[in-house]
């Protein structure tokens, strides 16, 4: 969710700022600091007309013959309005002059010459779609905090520079109601929100707001009306809650009035001169009231609040990294002194050359002369580029097609200017209201090739990168938004961690080695795709003298007995704590090298196994967790164990089975370990198999007896194939000839479940294990589905698993009414169940090689066995009836070191899958769309299905019917088809692509007919009956 101004008329700055005249301007019509600096850059860029100097989205023809300046003086007597209307009459231009009000991703918005008031904000919903990834129900699109009534949040407007403050009244019927500092109410899915006061007003406070609270519609792109229409609480009903945020407002406000000083020059206490450092608000309010003679008020509310809108303001040291909040605080990446020192410098050359352009005195031609060899070796560089791969205003170049151009010869301060261009484009570092948007738009414009852009935006000079060399030509733009702490960006491909030396001198002997015992008799078996880089878990059949009963081993990599929590090799791992499986970027979380040759699953290889005893109905009678050494070792694919045991699988989603793969079949490359096949088996390997395969379903029959989720529904997926291209680094540069062959497809389901069953026993074992002995953990818990584990439970067995298993895909306002249930997963040292799961405790134990979750638990696992036997006992046990209470100081991690560290490994655990199945996925995808759509490289659909699953008061956002893809029709691309007003959330639109823009990640199409009308909600007994449910189970107050 966010805000957006409303539209009002206004006086464009570009004109307002202009040198009417010798006169003065009016002090209505002065612009702000930020539109001065750019109307300044206007004026003085060239000779050309200053029409054509905007940097904002508009396009230019570079057909047209360019005007004559325009020297004429408006007579002092001509109203300014019809002297304005002469001129746009006199200076046509293709295109809108101004920066747009509602912005998508990417462009600029049209925040400085809007007024900047806070009762103009409209809402724009947007899509919350839970996701299924692995075994948890995610929603890697957001990252708000989970809010309560009463919770007090600040909210950006992406038209405005001015936040706005709301307090939540609760989640009614799937919604969450706010009510802002400007006496208005709204209702959405969901906000995000980096400043968030918990409890802020009581419930009590609330009650007359939540009277008042209009019908809630069942479809949320009906929420705009109520809302344009003004209804909802009245002032009056509100003045407690305006007194108490004008009062927070104006405290913080005196707070930062009091230290003006220190928080203006924030960057001076913070920075640090070489490094980034990535600090939460608390550490850096901390540090810059740590001389505060009040001490006891320096970490208040209203001061942290000071301080997160001083930060905010700056254009250069402090930017919030996407994807990283949690509700108590949320990290600030801290530009080093050196680089800000950079930014600054090109800022003055930049500006120091338009001047001179412009007639004005002269500064030193040194600058002039920078300035102009970067330009000349730009635009060689570009026409060399152009010869082998086209142009495109998409956000990738085309095909390669040719020789590989020359690396020119780049001084010193060109390649400065090509990092300033970097920090513009590809890390985004500078907010859109800041006046360094205007130097890099200036650059551009300076070097003359992206006349047809869509402007001189970020997304321009994204691809300006790519054409010169600096990024290769499929880059992804998600690895620059999405950034790991104290982590670089290797251009190029993956990534660049802190140099710690030879990691493997700092391996250990099998620190397990006193109680690690061989298995000489078991066979354990490695099932995975044939494409596994890391072999991290298999899992064995042991019989007992029962015949009902079994126990199932899962056997687990075991890399914590080589080296301790506080080694070298251990912090490596926490920079990047999930493995990073993006095509081209690789990045795994241990060392490669010893994953293979140490620590993957082999034989003579250890392994930590945790074992249940279970019977044939799936329940588990006893538990243990031993160190083991594996011996026989049998690697197989899922394909192949479901053909040995005669098992068939079916896709529960039949119309994601019936999508057509799009692009060439990646080539795969042969396996390092030795596969076998089902022939290959013996008869008691098979039947052993089989038994795992009955056993693990009997097991699951009893999560979904507790409302567990049966399945996770497929996701579209790119492979990506690297065979044909040849790419070199030279020296800053990147040379690249050929192209990556792009395969889109749908997740495949495994041929066994055999896997996933053995796995989530595995979990639940370990996570019982160290709650029985009172070991702090990373337990994975849902808080909040405990409040409504009843409405839970019910609302899965009787809405959404039926609709699954009948192969229908929930929409999307059943996942928003599950996610209003259920919660957002936690990582906790508390446990608690997990419901979508169906386990009543659980923990993540089972890949140690590619979570660094996974080997917090097996290091505390590993150090409670040695104590264990040291002891010759259980850790917490009873003895004679008495209640045994340890000292478990022995422990790597304490649950205080525990409870400090795992918010920001579960952020970036969030972060690695977002780059992995979303963001990165996407991107991919969509060059696969754009080198068919536009360059030949492929066969799209000439036109698409839209279903409408967003509406608002200016575009209409839904889902093709091309691998989900997600798209956008604006309001003047309906094209008389159906008006705005008609449409509602459900409607089938047939649609033909007009854009794609890989840099933000976006799809725009103009409507070509109505295809399907959905029914009314009220007549939907799916509907009725999922708000029955929900009403029955939501806390509104």
């Amino acid at each position: 969710m966010m805000l957006h101004a409303s539209a009002r008329s206004y006086v464009c700055w570009r004109c307002a700022g202009g040198r009417l005249g010798q006169g003065a301007l009016s002090p209505c019509l002065r612009p702000s600091p930020v539109a001065r600096n750019a109307s300044k850059i206007s004026r003085h860029a060239n000779s050309a007309p200053r029409r054509k100097l905007a940097t904002v989205h508009h396009r230019q023809p570079s057909s047209a013959p360019e005007q004559e300046p325009d020297t004429e003086v408006r007579s002092i007597n001509m109203p300014i309005r019809e002297y304005l209307r002469q001129w746009e009459i006199e200076n046509p231009l293709a295109g809108d002059m101004g920066a747009t009000d509602f912005p998508d991703d990417g462009e600029l918005s049209n925040n400085t010459t809007r007024p900047q008031n806070v009762g103009m904000a409209q809402i724009e919903v947007v899509d919350s779609t839970p996701l299924f990834v692995g075994d948890e129900l995610v929603d890697l699109r957001s990252d708000d905090a989970a809010l309560g009534p009463g919770d007090m949040v600040e909210l950006q407007s992406a038209s405005s520079r001015r936040p706005v403050l709301a307090i939540c009244l609760g989640r009614i019927n799937g919604y969450e109601h706010f009510y802002t500092i400007s006496g208005k109410w709204f209702g959405a899915v969901s906000v995000k929100s980096l400043f968030i006061v918990k409890q802020f007003v009581s419930t009590e406070e609330l009650e007359p707001l939540i009277e008042a609270l209009p019908p809630t519609p069942t479809d949320s792109s009906e929420l705009q009306l109520p809302q344009d229409l003004a209804e909802g609480p009245s002032r009056s009903a509100g003045s407690v809650l305006l007194r108490k945020m004008l009062s927070f407002a104006q405290q913080a406000e005196t707070v930062y009035q009091n230290n003006a000083g220190i928080l203006d020059a924030s960057s001076s206490f913070v920075g640090h001169p070489t490094k980034h450092r990535y600090l939460t608000l608390h550490e850096i309010a901390e540090t810059l009231f740590k001389n505060d003679s009040h001490p006891g008020d320096k970490l208040s509310t209203h001061s942290l609040y000071a301080v997160h809108r001083a930060l905010l303001q700056d254009e250069a040291f402090f930017r919030p990294l996407r994807h990283i909040g949690h509700r108590s605080s949320y990290l600030f990446e801290v530009s080093p002194l050196s680089e800000v020192k950079l930014i600054k410098k090109i800022e003055k050359l930049v500006r120091d050359y338009l001047e001179t352009m412009g007639g004005h005195e002269a500064t030193e031609l040194a600058g002039r002369s920078s300035v102009e060899s970067f330009v000349s070796n730009a635009q060689k560089m570009i026409d060399e580029s152009r010869k082998s791969r086209e142009w495109s205003p998409y956000g990738i170049i085309g095909p390669f097609s040719n020789s590989v151009p020359p690396e020119p010869d780049w001084s010193a301060t060109d390649l400065e200017i090509l990092q300033f261009i970097e920090l513009w484009a590809s890390y985004q570092k500078f907010p859109r209201f800041s006046s360094l948007q205007a130097i890099g738009a200036a650059l551009l414009r300076l070097v003359d090739r992206y006349q047809d852009a869509r402007g001189y935006l970020p997304s321009t000079g994204w691809t300006f990168l790519q054409e010169i060399g600096w990024i290769t030509p499929w880059e992804i733009p998600a690895r620059y938004s999405i950034r790991f702490p104290d982590v670089e960006i290797k251009r190029g491909g993956s990534y660049l961690r802190p140099s710690m030396g030879m990691l493997d001198r700092h391996l250990k002997r099998d620190m397990l080695s006193l109680i690690r015992q061989p298995l000489n008799e078991v066979t354990a078996y490695c099932i995975d795709d044939i494409t596994a880089r890391e072999i991290d878990d298999a899992v064995s059949l042991e019989r007992t003298s029962n015949p009902d009963e079994y126990w199932i081993h899962t056997h687990v990599a075991d890399p914590a007995s080589s080296f301790g929590a506080d080694t070298p090799v251990a912090q490596y791992a926490e920079l990047i704590p999930e493995a990073i499986y993006l095509p081209g970027h690789l990045e795994s979380m241990l060392p490669e090298s010893l994953i293979h040759d140490r620590f993957s699953l082999a034989p003579d290889r250890p392994c930590l196994t945790f074992s249940a005893l279970v019977n044939t109905d799936g329940v588990v009678l006893n538990e243990k967790i031993t160190a083991n050494t594996l011996k026989k070792v049998i690697y197989m694919t899922y394909e192949d164990v479901a053909s040995a045991i005669s098992e068939t699988r079916e896709n529960p989603f039949p119309n994601s089975a019936k999508q057509s793969a799009f692009g060439p079949e990646p080539k795969i490359e042969p396996p390092h370990r030795e596969m076998t096949r089902p022939d290959d088996l013996t008869d008691d390997q098979k039947s052993d198999l089989a038994v795992l395969s009955r056993l693990g379903k009997a097991i699951q029959a009893g999560r979904l007896e507790k409302g567990a989720t049966p399945f996770f529904e497929p996701r579209p997926m790119a492979y990506v194939d690297f065979s044909g291209v040849n790419q070199k680094q030279l020296g800053n540069f990147i040379s690249a000839s050929g192209d990556p062959l792009i395969h889109v497809c749908y997740s495949k389901f495994s041929g066994t479940d055999l896997v996933e069953n053995a796995m989530k026993l595995g979990n639940e074992v370990a996570a019982r294990w160290c709650y029985e002995r009172g070991i702090p953990i990373p337990y994975r818990t849902q808080p909040h589905a405990l409040q409504n584990a009843a409405a839970v439970q019910q609302y899965a067995r009787d809405v959404v698993n039926p609709l699954l298993n009948s192969g229908t895909r929930p929409s999307e306002e059943i996942w928003q009414r599950m996610r209003a249930l259920v919660g957002t997963d936690s990582v906790s040292t508390t446990p608690g169940p997990h419901f979508t799961l169906g386990s009543d405790m659980y923990t993540k134990a089972t890949s140690p090689l590619r979570r660094f979750g996974d080997l917090i638990v097996h290091w505390q696992i590993e150090a409670a066995l040695l104590e264990e036997k040291k002891l010759g006992r259980q850790l917490n046990s009873s003895q004679g009836g008495k209640k045994i209470t340890d000292d478990l100081s022995f422990l790597p991690f304490s649950r205080e070191r525990l409870d400090r560290m795992l918010p920001t490994v579960r952020l970036c655990e969030k972060q690695a899958r977002a780059l992995t199945n979303i963001d990165g996925t996407d991107q991919w995808i969509l060059q696969a769309m754009v080198r068919a759509w536009q360059f030949n490289e492929g066969t799209l659909p000439s036109t698409f299905k839209l279903t409408v699953s967003h509406r608002t008061n200016y575009r209409i956002s839904g889902r093709l019917d091309w691998f989900d893809r997600s798209a956008i029709l604006k309001l003047d691309a309906l094209n008389n088809v159906v008006t705005s007003s008609n449409l509602r959330k459900g409607d089938v639109i047939e649609v033909r692509i007009t854009d794609i823009n890989t840099y933000s990640a976006q799809i725009f199409v103009e409507a070509l007919r109505m295809v399907d009308r959905v029914a009314d909600k009220s007549d939907v007994a799916e509907g009725a009956l999922a708000s029955r449910t929900v009403a029955d189970g939501e806390n509104t107050l």
